[in-house]
């Protein structure tokens, strides 16, 4: 589904990544879990674009980049197959490297245990488990990126960093589109609970709640008619109101 110009929204559920066409070729921002790779396949097939002289439209000879907002497992997901069955480098913030290279993670700062009367974390949890969610696939080449930097790939995104969801968590600023892909920054569905609407998320899932909230502010100088998070439904009242409501919906 289309959701911003040239930008194509993927999901099978709980988790989002997203797909920008830049002149016949790809950008895909995060990579789903291990179990999204046929359905990213056939998606890239479907969308009928991206056509190289003397190749079907969609190949995936035309994904240059994979670009994750942070090294968790239901973001990383398929980024090591991508890599070595198509062109694109994996690109992550500079602070995620170590745990996309090696799968390791940081400790969170909350419990779990707090969610466990919630429906909702068991949908999660289901629904990222049979898809593969359930470890990190190590990406053995990976990339780096840094704060406010424009990175050459398809869609020019320029890199935010709002650490607290994990180091190096980052969102992605399509300028010229007036895009902005959020990852795990800002959400609009808490995945363990449920809540919608602009927030965090949730501590059990988090490394550093506190710092997270603070990251929000280095989002409030953006512009952008569209926010695209890494879970909920696109969000079009604005960067400031998303940032306000986050603050005010606070831990989870």
């Amino acid at each position: 589904m289309e959701v911003a110009d040239g930008v194509q929204l993927l999901t099978q559920g709980v988790t989002n990544f997203y797909l920008i066409g830049d002149r016949g070729k790809f950008t895909l921002v995060d990579a789903g879990t291990p179990g999204d790779w046929d359905f990213f396949v056939r998606s890239l097939a479907a969308l009928g674009q991206g056509q190289l002289p003397g190749q079907p439209p969609g190949q995936l000879q035309n994904l240059e980049a994979v670009l994750l907002t942070h090294a968790h497992p239901d973001h990383t997901g398929f980024a090591e197959k991508a890599r070595t069955e198509t062109p694109a480098k994996v690109w992550v913030h500079a602070d995620d490297v170590e745990p996309a290279r090696t799968g390791k993670l940081g400790k969170k700062d909350g419990s779990i245990a707090g969610y466990l009367l919630r429906a909702q974390f068991y949908r999660t949890f289901f629904s990222l488990g049979r898809r593969g969610a359930a470890r990190m696939i190590p990406i053995k080449e990976v990339s780096s990126f840094s704060d406010g930097e424009t990175i050459d790939v398809p869609g020019r995104p320029r890199a935010v960093h709002a650490p607290g969801h994990t180091p190096g968590s980052a969102a992605l600023l399509l300028e010229d589109r007036r895009v902005l892909l959020t990852g795990d920054v800002l959400a609009t569905k808490n995945p363990l609970t449920g809540r919608l609407g602009p927030q965090i998320m949730p501590s059990g899932l988090n490394e550093d709640t506190p710092l997270a909230l603070r990251s929000l502010d280095a989002l409030r100088g953006l512009t952008a008619d569209v926010i695209l998070p890494g879970h909920g439904d696109p969000y079009r009242d604005g960067i400031p109101a998303a940032v306000s409501a986050a603050k005010k919906a606070g831990r989870s």
